[in-house]
């Protein structure tokens, strides 16, 4: 039911001090060390003032950006592990405690046969009917936030045209160590958390399995 998916992070830490001045070599590095770990995608590096950008090509959205505060990996496909990913770079940039973690996983899906899109007209349809066609403006979006005693969680749904569903799902930590963000068990708890809100969602649209 969730076939083109992506998946994001976003970790603030403690300040890194003379990171400017190893940019290059940890730009080597984390080539390298990514390679050998066996990320597929070919990265173009990027070394600004004081922070390094590796971004995929030929046709790859993974995007890593990282300063002295901050590691954003964005555009990271399904099947690769982002905590390894993440925890390599971290580990690489000698980054150990992590002051707040936020991981993404976005969804998208197209209209067709069983899988109906008029949330539009559902959402504000008046009592005396309107035709579809007279519906010019067919945006849809909404978006639940919601908590447990340590992480907040915000759930997003939108539509264009009635014709493209975009589900996404966040979750903030507000702390967590390496060794934790490595073991992958929060990352698979809300990746759960993502599948079972977006499953209760389209049973909602009724849309067919």
């Amino acid at each position: 039911m969730l076939p083109e998916q992506e998946q994001s992070l976003y970790i603030e830490f403690d300040e890194l001090f003379s990171l400017r001045e190893r940019l290059r070599v940890l730009a080597d590095q984390l080539r390298s060390q990514l390679v050998a770990a066996g990320l597929r995608e070919r990265l173009d590096v990027e070394i600004y003032d004081s922070e390094l950008e590796l971004r995929g090509v030929e046709g790859s959205n993974l995007l890593i950006r990282l300063d002295s505060f901050r590691l954003e990996i964005a555009g990271v496909r399904p099947d690769v592990a982002l905590h390894n990913l993440a925890a390599l770079v971290l580990a690489q940039a000698e980054v150990f405690r992590l002051t707040s973690v936020e991981v993404g996983f976005t969804a998208w899906l197209k209209a067709g046969p069983g899988r109906p899109l008029n949330l539009v007209a559902q959402a504000f349809d008046p009592a005396w009917g309107l035709r579809d066609e007279e519906q010019l403006d067919r945006r849809f979006a909404m978006t639940w936030d919601w908590a447990s005693p340590t992480t907040g969680y915000s759930f997003h749904a939108s539509v264009l045209e009635d014709q493209e569903l975009m589900l996404s799902f966040k979750a903030r930590e507000g702390y967590m160590t390496l060794l934790e963000l490595q073991s992958g068990r929060w990352m698979q708890e809300q990746r759960l958390r993502f599948q079972q809100a977006a499953d209760l969602f389209l049973t909602l649209l009724g849309w067919n399995p």
